[in-house]
């Protein structure tokens, strides 16, 4: 008999911006999951742990509307829960907002206490019919847990603190290395985004000013001024970057953290 499965919460616009599949069966664990998803000022939904748990798939972010996933179905199988999660993809050639979106799906299911195992659906339809398209094999890039073991073989949070320690250099070196932890590759990949941006930033500034001297003195000092200040925002993210990785936390830096935390999960 297949277990009745009852959506808690389905959108796309959840905290959670990396791609995972969960399952819990008590409240601490539950009331974590939901601060998370849903922030920590709205109070969790009721669910009976005695009887029931909660299964949840979460996409990651996407770059714009139109995406979603789904939990679709939940069966048995040689005393083993299977939950099965399938991702749905917007159109082809659809033009769409450049927003991004989070997709997610919660359900709540009867309690089951032996294995839990996800499997996504392959090839993830399309929201126009299939039978108008072409029919491509089209590989889709691998998402990464956050969870897994750093492939540097260090413990995840100091892996991502040296990623930060000599800048975008040891952001590429840890980037090389780390092919596991999605936790470690944001990192890696804010330090190369947003202290390499930062710091070309800063020397490009730099150079322009001392280009202008003969021109303008004022423009020469205005220039070397906001290369300064550039350096001095560089040092205090850089100890901002340094502080978070050491403490297991994600803190996205302004736009880079963002198109950190897209490439982080793909292999």
């Amino acid at each position: 008999m297949m277990p009745a499965v009852t959506t808690i919460a389905k959108g796309d616009g959840s905290g959670i911006v990396e791609p995972r599949r969960i399952a819990v069966r008590d409240a601490v664990e539950w009331r974590a999951l939901w601060a998370a998803h849903a922030g920590p000022a709205e109070p969790a939904p009721d669910v009976d742990f005695a009887a029931d748990m909660v299964a949840a798939a979460f996409a990651g972010e996407r770059p714009t509307p139109g995406y979603e996933i789904e939990i679709a179905d939940a069966r048995r199988d040689a005393g083993a829960l299977v939950i099965v999660v399938n991702e749905v993809h917007p159109q082809r050639g659809i033009l769409a907002a450049q927003v991004i979106v989070s997709p997610f799906h919660i359900v709540r299911l009867p309690r089951h206490e032996g294995e839990v195992r996800f499997i996504d659906a392959t090839n993830p339809p399309h929201r126009a019919d299939a039978s108008a398209l072409p029919q491509e094999s089209v590989p889709r890039p691998q998402m990464l847990s956050a969870d897994a073991p750093s492939s540097t073989g260090l413990d995840p949070n100091f892996a991502a603190t040296l990623a930060y320690l000599a800048g975008p250099f040891s952001g590429v070196l840890i980037l090389l290395v780390e092919r596991a932890n999605g936790f470690v590759r944001f990192h890696a990949w804010q330090s190369i985004i947003g202290l390499g941006g930062l710091g070309l930033l800063s020397a490009a500034t730099l150079v322009l000013s001392f280009l202008t001297l003969l021109l303008s003195p004022f423009v020469f000092t205005v220039m070397y001024r906001f290369s300064e200040l550039v350096a001095i925002v560089w040092v205090v993210a850089w100890i901002i970057c340094l502080v978070k990785a050491f403490r297991g936390e994600r803190w996205e830096m302004p736009v880079a953290g963002r198109y950190a935390a897209r490439l982080a999960t793909r292999s």
